[in-house]
């Protein structure tokens, strides 16, 4: 059987609020993992990221309570552009669970994202069609008995969402199949005249 092999980068972020212009993002993660473009099944773990990112202004109590992410947490670190960069620029395609909300932040840090294909596996699945009760990423993963340590951290949102991918829907198929064959469509660039 031969594999159509591709890079998928599967991301997540932590943020100091929900406006990619007046908050920054605390915590980024991505695990770059291959697939088969034809049957959707993931093959292997290639690489991996997770980096903590001190915003321009402390993070708000409710933020904390949230995340688990604290001030002296983040205190004098810098997310690595250049891994990020590095691990995006060899996927084929980007995946994010509400993609829209980490694609706003993280085109405004990289702009360059926006060439990419990026896949939203909130709203690319049938969810509830299948009979989940609603989209949430908490839902979905109690659903199918994934565990994850922390709610609401980057790299474990990013574990539990690719393995949520592998399971497989009522028709036998992974649902990183149906992900990966519906990309989102590009943002509008709003010019400023």
């Amino acid at each position: 059987m031969n594999l159509e092999r591709k890079l998928a980068a599967i991301v997540d972020i932590e943020t100091t609020g929900l406006s990619p212009h007046e908050c920054e993002m605390i915590e980024v993660a991505i695990v770059l993992c291959s697939y088969d473009a034809q049957s959707g099944e993931v093959i292997e773990l290639v690489d991996e990221y997770a980096g903590f990112n001190m915003p321009s202004t402390p993070i708000a109590s409710y933020i904390t309570r949230l995340t688990g992410i604290t001030n002296e947490m983040v205190h004098n670190h810098q997310l690595n552009d250049k891994k990020i960069m590095e691990l995006f620029n060899k996927a084929d395609i980007i995946i994010a669970h509400n993609a829209s909300f980490d694609r706003s932040f993280l085109m405004t840090r990289y702009p360059e994202l926006i060439e990419k294909k990026w896949h939203c596996s909130m709203r690319a699945v049938k969810w509830k069609d299948y009979g989940f009760f609603n989209k949430k990423l908490t839902t979905l993963l109690d659903a199918h008995h994934i565990k994850r340590e922390h709610a609401h951290r980057a790299m474990d949102d990013v574990k539990a969402t690719l393995a949520l991918l592998t399971h497989k829907n009522p028709n036998g198929n992974p649902y990183f199949l149906e992900v990966m064959n519906k990309a989102m469509s590009k943002p509008k660039i709003k010019v400023n005249r």
